[in-house]
């Protein structure tokens, strides 16, 4: 485990009904790096994933400790939507919304009530820059973001994430609908990004987590097998389930 960390969970359980989903899972997320969640489909990363930022309220019964801070954000007087700002996702699918570029980056920045135009222009520009995405849009900030590539909307979502300055962001699959150039692109981003944020990321495509991750989580039918540097789980796993699925047995 790193010794240091921005999250930890401690025996996190997840139930989707009668169904136990995930199993005593202990994790600590180191800050200001890139952990990588990998596992066969149905293995409850995303489950995992989803429940560091309360998205699994309406859908499950999470239980254990969630640590942000010091602080169990899994208790029922935290508030959420606090939570979701400090704790910001990217799903596998770009998510625009029918507005311009402009107003997507600042949707969050609105809900939280910011009206002054200089915060919101210079809010725009940086979040943009970080997405690595303002010198393809600087000049059709007022056109349509659904007119953009996949790629392009999906460093947009990054943006419009990164706009209410969070501390950790959250990435669901973010490049499995993209094409090999715009996964690229996105690696590379992910890469300036952790010099700022800390990155937690689930991902089935091995060769991503290993360029990208500085960590890597296994799990497996709800369990988190091993837990390691990227390299060491890559070159030489612990354990012979983390072994097998590297090496395509599985999965």
């Amino acid at each position: 485990m790193p010794t240091d960390s921005i999250l930890e969970l401690k025996d996190l359980q997840v139930f989707y009904g009668d169904k136990h989903v995930v199993h005593d899972v202990n994790l600590k997320f180191p800050p200001k790096q890139i952990t990588a969640i990998i596992g066969a489909s149905g293995s409850g990363k995303s489950t995992v994933l989803r429940s560091l930022n309360r998205m699994n309220d309406d859908l499950a019964t999470v239980t254990g400790a969630i640590n942000f801070h010091g602080v169990n954000i899994n208790q029922p007087q935290v508030n959420v939507y606090r939570v979701r700002q400090r704790i910001g996702m990217v799903f596998q699918q770009p998510t625009p919304f029918p507005m311009s570029i402009y107003e997507n980056v600042i949707y969050g920045l609105r809900l939280a009530e910011v009206k002054d135009r200089a915060v919101l222009d210079q809010r725009v520009e940086e979040s943009l820059r970080q997405a690595a995405l303002w010198d393809e849009v600087k000049d059709q900030l007022k056109a349509s973001a659904l007119a953009l590539s996949g790629g392009q909307q999906q460093r947009l979502c990054i943006a419009r994430t990164l706009a209410v300055r969070p501390e950790i962001i959250l990435m669901d699959e973010p490049t499995s609908a993209l094409d090999p150039v715009s996964t690229s692109q996105i690696e590379d981003t992910l890469v300036q990004l952790k010099e700022q944020f800390t990155i937690i990321m689930v991902t089935h495509n091995m060769q991503q987590a290993s360029r990208s991750a500085n960590w890597t989580a296994f799990m497996h039918q709800g369990h988190l097998i091993e837990f390691d540097q990227t390299a060491k789980i890559f070159m030489n796993p612990h354990e012979q389930q983390t072994a097998d699925y590297l090496s395509g047995k599985f999965g």
